[in-house]
């Protein structure tokens, strides 16, 4: 090899070289005054302008060495081959209706709730149930009260009419009828009230109409009542014919109820 050529000029120089050294340690010594003298030559006073390109190489060239060398071995390495990366399986791509169906499955985010307008709803809704009842308790308590009096009137109307002209004397009917007499007047405010507290026009007339006939009774009564001894026939026949008439107006009036 080149290289193990150079190697052994070089350690062969520097064994000489070590050698001369060791062996100038070995010399006599010399005296200086039995020398000769040595004549030195001057050195020229100008160093010349241009130097040889080339210097002589003091150590052997390749082929002086060795010509031809032996070709060492050159020493090969077989390197493994590396292992294959096994090349992955191409995953299998979802089909659409895979997709579809876990579209279809993820349930969708629900909006939050509102909740105030619902509240506020049912406020105002139960507020209108309360005003509802009210009115209809209101209602319902009038008619309660019409009821009542419709009962009264016809009390009127049936028992105490034909009781007041079944006396055979002027004096007992007028007295039957004084003592009937405070109960028909709580009758006339029970209507009067009845007709300015209706909750409609249509129960209003009808409160009206019931008492304009308790006051027809009323009257044909009082009139009945004072009849004298001496009245001729005439005028007991009219005066019997208008107890008559607002007895018919009072039944109208207690049928009407009825309906």
């Amino acid at each position: 090899m080149r290289v193990s050529a150079k190697s052994v000029g070089v350690l062969t120089l520097s064994a000489s070289l070590f050698t001369g050294l060791g062996g100038c340690d070995e010399l006599p010594e010399i005296d200086g005054p039995s020398l000769p003298e040595i004549s030195v030559p001057a050195l020229p006073s100008e160093l010349p302008s241009e130097f040889p390109s080339e210097l002589p190489n003091p150590f052997p060239s390749e082929s002086a060495v060795d010509p031809d060398p032996e070709p060492a071995p050159e020493e090969t390495t077989e390197q493994e081959p590396a292992p294959e990366d096994p090349s992955p399986e191409p995953e299998p791509e979802p089909s659409e209706s895979a997709t579809v169906d876990a579209a279809v499955e993820e349930p969708a985010e629900e909006p939050e709730t509102v909740w105030w307008p619902w509240i506020l709803a049912g406020v105002a809704l139960l507020a209108l149930l309360v005003l509802w009842w009210r009115w209809y308790a209101k209602r319902r308590a009038w008619d309660k009260r019409l009821e009542e009096a419709r009962s009264e009137v016809a009390w009127f109307e049936d028992s105490l009419i034909p009781q007041i002209l079944s006396k055979p004397t002027a004096s007992e009917a007028t007295a039957l009828w004084q003592a009937a007499r405070p109960r028909v007047l709580d009758l006339d405010r029970e209507l009067h009230d009845l007709e300015e507290t209706a909750p409609n026009e249509e129960r209003g007339a009808s409160a009206a109409q019931g008492l304009d006939a308790l006051r027809g009774l009323t009257d044909a009564i009082d009139t009945e009542a004072s009849t004298e001894a001496g009245t001729d026939s005439d005028s007991l026949r009219a005066r019997r014919a208008a107890v008559e008439s607002a007895r018919t107006r009072a039944q109208a009036w207690i049928s009407a109820g009825k309906r």
